[in-house]
């Protein structure tokens, strides 16, 4: 019974985050700041969108607190969610770029090295 429960858990959590990876703008251009050519633009689009969705958190929260109606809570959770999302990329991007690129001086490094083999026996 509990692994059921778990499974469908599982299921449902699943779903939900593949249909936002699928539709949700913000999770291609996360997707994009992690490839090699996003990684340099990880911190500047960070210092832009995180004041951008903070404010826009504040809007929102003022509209609910205001007596709007309750439909503001989806945008407020939408502004607070990706104010995290890009804190996170703005956080991970230069230690994700400083790896990248130990890992491509070093595959570098080890294409040019000489294979060295044993000599050829002459007896």
């Amino acid at each position: 019974m509990i692994a059921m429960i778990f499974r469908l858990s599982f299921g449902l959590v699943g779903g939900a985050l593949g249909f936002a990876q699928a539709w949700m703008p913000t999770n291609h251009l996360v997707r994009w700041i992690y490839t090699d050519r996003g990684l340099k633009w990880g911190v500047p689009i960070a210092v832009v969108l995180v004041p951008t969705h903070y404010r826009l958190g504040n809007m929102f929260q003022g509209q609910v607190e205001g007596g709007g109606s309750n439909w503001w809570w989806l945008a407020l959770a939408w502004a607070v969610i990706n104010c995290l999302k890009f804190i996170s990329v703005g956080i991970r991007t230069p230690f994700v770029w400083v790896y990248r690129t130990v890992r491509h001086v070093l595959a570098r490094a080890s294409k040019e090295q000489p294979i060295i083999r044993d000599a050829p026996q002459l007896y």
